[in-house]
């Protein structure tokens, strides 16, 4: 190697020697440093950044081993190859050499051609030595690359996978479901289909509002199916069912040890809704803290798991349903005012059944034909006392109530006719009293102001009747020994019923 950039250093206390090589190595194109005692050579190599270092083994003060091993210890020198010169041929002096890091040894006095040669040999070895190493940082830095493409390709199979689980999960539950299950034909019912086709085919947010077992969840679907989304999934989640320690992951999703017990990834309704419709039913039992994030996620399109920084984005209409009056929840700081506003942009109301003029006897008809299979007992018709019966009924619990009716009558009817053998008012009034203090409920939810015999309105027949059970049981709703279960009700139907009549604690709690 003749190139003019390379700089050799020549290291040696005799000067004769030291301007010998130093003419050889210049007549041959090298740039030539040189230095006659250690401390110098330490200084030149660290300074001028040889390529090759031909070190005097015997020099005064300190030898050629010594500055070898110190030019070692010095990063900045430590890999620069060294030549020792010396006039010694003894096997152990050379073997003291290579312990101190030299390469090799030149014998004086010197055979040009062969110094030369050397001097070629280690400049070449120490250039593909540099290159072997770039080569193999290059490699390793290329293997990471490829490893790490590899990790997230597999972290995001694994997603898919996870997603596609959990998306097959939510359409075997769906197969069956259809919107055709939306039976009747009243005014009030065609009205909210109506306001089903108008907001069907954008993505604005769906307020559902309504009864408990009124079918707001088929109304949801019916807003699904009618939309552009109709072939992603409808995926659901009811905030009442969840804790609220639990209900962020289900909804936004949670790494693996985001929390004690998180031994897995765990992809949220969110996602797996992602380019579909998400609907959140009972919304109002929503924690304060997670309608933030839903507020966000509503606003912006993104989330971050539960143990994530990373935000992830999302395009998802939201659907959401609730049978409180969530403006009343807004005024009682139990509901954020913002969320509200931003998914109260299309309410439906879902009539309650006994709004639904005529549709008792369709769906009746509807739930004999599909029923009948479940219990095991041929379709038959209805007697016309049994019709007579559900027309009178008021419903309370609406279709749901209905629904659970005619499975009942199917089981207990043995002759050619569907009869309903028990006083339904009594089996299923409001407050679980009798069917003449059963409240006559208006179009609003509310009880109306019909009197009884004894000139008091079933409205306060109804609110002492439950401030009478809160007393008893101190306050207590949910539970096997709560208010709802003694009055026969859903928790979330008695809490609806309390902020109508205007019971507060102050009632029933001394």
């Amino acid at each position: 190697m003749t190139d003019a950039i390379v700089t050799v250093l020549v290291v040696d206390d005799d000067a004769a020697s030291l301007s010998a090589l130093f003419e050889c190595l210049r007549r041959n194109g090298y740039r030539v440093l040189v230095a006659q005692d250690g401390a110098s050579a330490l200084e030149r190599a660290e300074n001028g950044k040889p390529a090759l270092i031909l070190l005097d083994v015997m020099m005064p003060d300190m030898d050629g081993f010594e500055t070898c091993r110190r030019l070692k210890r010095n990063v900045a020198t430590a890999d620069i190859p060294v030549l020792f010169l010396t006039a010694l041929t003894d096997t152990a002096e050379k073997l003291k050499g290579f312990e101190a890091g030299a390469v090799d040894y030149l014998t004086k006095p010197f055979q040009w051609e062969e110094v030369l040669a050397r001097v070629r040999t280690h400049l070449r070895l120490r250039t593909a030595e540099r290159e072997l190493v770039e080569a193999n940082r290059t490699l390793e830095g290329r293997v990471a690359e490829r490893t790490a493409e590899l990790k997230a390709s597999l972290e995001e199979l694994d997603r898919l996978r996870q997603r596609l689980q959990a998306e097959n999960t939510y359409l075997q539950q769906e197969i069956g479901a259809d919107v055709r299950s939306i039976v009747g034909s009243s005014p009030s019912l065609r009205a909210v289909l109506d306001q089903v086709a108008r907001v069907a085919r954008g993505d604005t947010t769906v307020l559902i509002n309504g009864e408990t077992g009124t079918g707001k969840e088929l109304i949801a679907r019916a807003v699904h199916e009618a939309s552009p989304r109709r072939d992603r999934p409808l995926v659901k989640l009811n905030c009442a069912a969840i804790s609220a320690g639990l209900v962020e992951s289900e909804l936004f999703g949670h790494v693996k040890g985001a929390f004690t017990g998180a031994t897995d990834r765990n992809i949220g309704r969110f996602q797996l809704a992602d380019g579909g419709t998400l609907f959140l039913d009972e919304i109002g039992e929503l924690p304060l803290e997670t309608q933030v994030k839903l507020l966000r996620v509503l606003q912006e399109r993104e989330f971050e798991p539960v143990g994530s920084a990373k935000s992830q984005s999302v395009d998802v209409r939201v659907i959401a349903a609730t049978n409180r009056r969530l403006e009343d929840e807004v005024a009682r700081g139990k509901f954020r005012s913002d969320l509200y506003y931003r998914l109260n942009v299309f309410p439906i109301e879902v009539p309650p059944l006994r709004e639904r003029h005529g549709d008792v006897a369709e769906l009746a008809a509807h739930f004999v034909e599909r029923l009948s299979r479940k219990v095991g007992r041929p379709a038959r018709p209805l007697a016309r006392t049994a019709l007579a019966q559900l027309e009178a009924h008021h419903w309370p619990g609406n279709i749901r109530e209905l629904q659970n009716t005619i499975e009942r009558a199917l089981i207990w009817s043995t002759g050619d006719e569907i009869t309903i053998d028990w006083p339904l008012a009594a089996k299923s009034a409001a407050v679980g009293g009798s069917a003449a203090a059963s409240p006559v409920h208006d179009g609003n939810g509310a009880a109306a102001s019909s009197a009884n015999s004894s000139g008091t309105t079933l409205v306060e027949v109804e609110r002492q009747h439950i401030v009478a059970m809160l007393k008893r049981t101190a306050g207590v709703i949910e539970g096997p020994k709560g208010a709802a279960k003694m009055l026969g009700m859903k928790p979330s139907t008695m809490r609806y019923r309390i902020g109508k009549l205007g019971i507060r604690k102050t009632d029933y709690l001394v």
